[in-house]
């Protein structure tokens, strides 16, 4: 059984969701600290073909809280505005008109009140979306066997002993967080996923704007398309 364990983030990049589509199954890290000017609660729009950056407003977030503990603050006022905002955005995209009523769908849905909710939820359903079959779980509904540990590395190898996994995947940039012999000596494989250099066209045919949330992708391209760049990666 192939595993991943990640922060839950709000429409993450495209990266994020080949790391979804690499397993069986994802964990989402929502027992572990906050981290101030993240990406739990902040992701990056495409504006006048420049990045725009969004933040989600928190009640009291701090480092000293676990993400589940973590509130929205006035949900129901930011939803709107940031629809505002995508439709300025994005109105004369190509995929626009079937991706904005899909958000806007998502968003009014629930009225969530917790972020590590809200971002998991946006994961789990652009994952059905785009027919992606992987299970999702919650860290937090564990049962860790010492209790809560603090340490984030300490915590993986316990989720992967839980689940019983045989291979762990990590995003590349966690590589100098991992020793792959730890691994070795539970049985379990450790690789890392490398997104391909990808390019799709924006607004403008020389520019490409990179690291945007997955609602810039889908915005210019069709599911199809979307679901052909989720399979350029490699593994290391």
């Amino acid at each position: 059984m192939k595993l991943a364990i990640m922060q839950p983030y709000f429409f993450p990049y495209l990266g994020y969701y080949q790391l979804v589509g690499a397993v069986d199954s994802f964990v989402f890290f929502d027992d572990v600290n906050f981290i101030n000017k993240g990406w739990i609660n902040r992701n990056q729009l495409l504006q006048q073909n420049q990045p725009l950056r969004f933040t989600i407003p928190l009640v009291k977030a701090s480092q000293n809280k676990v993400i589940n503990e973590i509130e929205l603050e006035d949900f129901d006022k930011w939803r709107n505005g940031f629809l505002k905002t995508v439709e300025m955005s994005y109105k004369k995209a190509p995929h626009f008109s079937f991706m904005f009523n899909w958000l806007k769908e998502f968003l009014f849905k629930d009225d969530y009140s917790l972020i590590g909710d809200l971002a998991a939820e946006s994961v789990k359903a652009i994952a059905r979306l785009l027919d992606l079959t992987t299970q999702f779980k919650s860290a937090a509904s564990l049962h860790y066997k010492n209790g809560k540990m603090q340490d984030g590395p300490q915590k993986v190898m316990e989720i992967c002993r839980i689940l019983g996994t045989d291979t762990y995947i990590n995003a590349k940039n966690g590589t100098a967080l991992y020793d792959s012999q730890q691994f070795a000596a539970m049985n379990i494989e450790l690789k890392f996923i490398d997104m391909h250099e990808i390019r799709y066209m924006q607004f403008k045919r020389d520019q490409f704007v990179r690291g945007l949330s997955i609602i810039d992708v889908l915005m210019f391209n069709s599911l199809a398309e979307t679901k052909q760049l989720l399979t350029e990666f490699s593994l290391k």
